[in-house]
């Protein structure tokens, strides 16, 4: 995308009080958009509109400084660690991997990371090319082990209730739903799932076989293996 359409597209989202998010996948695509998000800031303050970064696979201290200053949120997926890790690492070395998927030090910032997975055609939700398995996502972010056993940047990893967070009230904020969903709060919506092990107190490694035994949505359970 030629850079003064980037630009243009930011400054009307901005005039027009919409949300913008755009994938970028490497660092320089990354640090295009925050340029973007800027020049529209200088125009009319995007903080609290709650532009995002989705993808966002490299940034380095500067565009995570940037985006905080902003008020720019990142919505990423883990299963990119877990499956093209293995196959980058080597090519792109350890100085350059030192900024892929950096979630400790998205957390640290206070900067509010989504977990998601890319994926949009339901093949197996552990097995597909887009996992999207929700706590095997979750195991990704905790462990920072790839798909052959290896864990990348273990300094990036994150507790069990941050990245549980990611896939909850830090979703719902990207959608400017966490008064109503995201938690289990009085006054919210009875979202909910019954699973299948103590996500707080299993094995690490077990995280990843969660599985949801029931499912409850509005107040309705919608599924249900208890019966």
């Amino acid at each position: 995308m030629p850079r003064e359409n980037l630009f243009e597209m930011a400054k009307v989202a901005d005039e027009l009080g919409w949300q913008m998010t755009a994938h970028t996948t490497g660092g320089g695509a990354t640090d295009l958009l925050l340029d973007a998000y800027e020049a529209a800031d200088r125009i009319k303050r995007i903080n609290g509109r709650r532009f995002t970064v989705t993808h966002g696979n490299f940034p380095n201290p500067s565009a995570i400084e940037r985006a905080k200053k902003l008020g720019v949120a990142f919505d990423l997926q883990p299963f990119w660690l877990y499956l093209d890790g293995p196959a980058i690492k080597d090519v792109f070395g350890p100085e350059r991997m030192k900024y892929f998927q950096p979630l400790r030090t998205l957390f640290d910032a206070g900067i509010v990371v989504g977990g998601g997975s890319d994926h949009m055609i339901r093949f197996d939700p552990r097995e597909a090319t887009n996992p999207y398995h929700p706590f095997l996502g979750m195991w990704i972010a905790v462990t920072r082990k790839m798909v052959d056993g290896k864990v990348l940047n273990t300094e990036q990893r994150i507790s069990r209730m941050e990245a549980l967070k990611m896939w909850t009230w830090n979703v719902a904020w990207l959608m400017f739903a966490e008064n109503e969903k995201g938690s289990i709060e009085p006054g919210k919506l009875a979202d909910l799932a019954v699973i299948s092990k103590d996500y707080a107190k299993c094995p690490e490694d077990a995280i990843k076989d969660i599985e949801a035994l029931r499912t409850v949505v509005g107040g309705k359970i919608v599924y249900d293996k208890l019966r």
